[in-house]
């Protein structure tokens, strides 16, 4: 038999009872569905990390003072733990031979004024270094030099949103800014740089909203620091870069545990664990709905069979084949599943819009997801579909006719 024609026959015979065929396939809807929008979910996960690795770089290591309990402050001061120093910085630098630059980092927050404009800001006390480890680019001017950290010039150099706060109509270059009650001349404006839209292990503080002065500026006893930036050479060397920055550190530090050490290509290596569980989970529960869908389209087929056994004795003594009996009740059972995966692939990219932007959570609806529910869909309709289909081409046509 023809498709076109095989489509059409099959399609009268669904059309016969709409209520019950439509009652059938609400579980291939609601499976693919759910598939999708999950998918959708993960998809938009996995891109907005990669965004944030490729934003810090994969190859970027920090080592930050850690925020210590009580229990973990009481065994660094009994293990006589210096904390995190620009020694350690130092010690990192000599011992590590893969780290292409690396700056030590002291921040504080401080008002900065300029005329009758006044900001919030982040001040980041660093070294000419840090321009190059988080690979800043400027819009105007000039970063930070060994210079400046030498003299413990007041120089200031500003993120781009902050520069537009305080210098709304002209250039900041070349003004003056007061840090609380220091005067600091501006050098330099950064260009702005995109953030992640939720915080997490990776994301990185926002330089749009951050002011840069010399380390040498903002003075500290001990030579504590909050954060040791680090750029390594290769993306290759990174882990066991990682794991000999750690050694360092933990033997300077005597054991203490008071310190953490962030690698975001450990991280992403983590979340794609984390994402593979999710996804197996995923799988179990649209297995589980396209389980019971298909039950309920047997059920219906089964049905069908039941009721039309007299049209496939007629059919039979016209001349057809069991082949082309089969070919009909499975065509029913492909269509039926065919127009709820459909339908279930609408309903599954509505409900990651929705997600998207009521909880403003990102998703993306990838090919793949879509070809993979249609998949299932189809193959529920094939798996589900076959048995009452061989059951109607094997009834007999004598009886069959004989059916009322």
């Amino acid at each position: 038999m023809k498709p076109r024609a095989l489509t059409r026959l099959a399609w009268r015979g669904l059309t016969q009872h709409r209520l019950r065929s439509i009652l059938s396939g609400l579980g291939i809807v609601f499976g693919v569905g759910a598939v999708i929008a999950m998918l959708s979910v993960g998809e938009g996960a996995r891109r907005e990390i990669l965004a944030e690795v490729g934003r810090l770089g994969i190859t970027r290591v920090s080592v930050r003072a850690g925020d210590l309990s009580e229990e973990t402050e009481f065994d660094a001061r009994t293990l006589q733990s210096p904390g995190l120093t620009v020694a350690d910085a130092r010690a990192i630098s000599e011992v590590c031979p893969t780290v292409a630059s690396l700056a030590p980092v002291r921040e504080r927050s401080e008002q900065i004024t300029r005329a009758n404009n006044r900001a919030e800001a982040a001040i980041v006390a660093t070294t000419a270094s840090f321009v190059r480890t988080e690979e800043l680019v400027l819009r105007q001017g000039r970063f930070l030099t060994d210079t400046d950290l030498r003299e413990a010039n007041r120089v200031i150099v500003l993120g781009h949103d902050l520069a537009e706060s305080l210098f709304p109509y002209e250039d900041a270059v070349g003004s003056r800014v007061r840090v609380e009650t220091d005067w600091y001349a501006v050098v330099g404006v950064l260009e702005p740089r995109e953030l992640s839209r939720r915080g997490s292990r990776l994301s990185s503080r926002n330089v749009n909203q951050v002011a840069f002065v010399p380390l040498s500026v903002v003075p500290e006893p001990t030579g504590r620091v909050d954060e040791i930036a680090i750029r390594i050479d290769e993306a290759d060397a990174v882990r066991d870069s990682a794991r000999l920055i750690e050694s360092v550190v933990t033997r300077r530090h005597r054991g203490a545990n008071d310190f953490e050490l962030v690698v975001p290509q450990e991280l992403i290596a983590g979340y794609e664990r984390a994402r593979f569980q999710f996804n197996v989970v995923v799988g179990a529960v649209a297995a589980i709905s396209l389980i019971v869908g298909g039950i309920g389209i047997m059920n219906i087929m089964l049905a069908n069979v039941t009721e039309r056994i007299r049209e496939v004795g007629v059919r039979r003594s016209l001349g057809a084949s069991r082949n082309d009996i089969v070919q009909q009740f499975l065509m029913e059972a492909l269509l039926l599943t065919g127009s709820g995966g459909l339908v279930g692939i609408v309903l599954g990219a509505v409900a990651s819009f929705a997600v998207s932007s009521y909880a403003d959570w990102p998703t993306a609806l990838s090919l793949r997801a879509v070809i993979a529910a249609m998949a299932l869909a189809v193959g529920t309709g094939v798996g589900f579909g076959l048995y009452p289909a061989i059951q109607a081409a094997h009834q007999n046509p004598v009886e069959a006719l004989r059916h009322e």
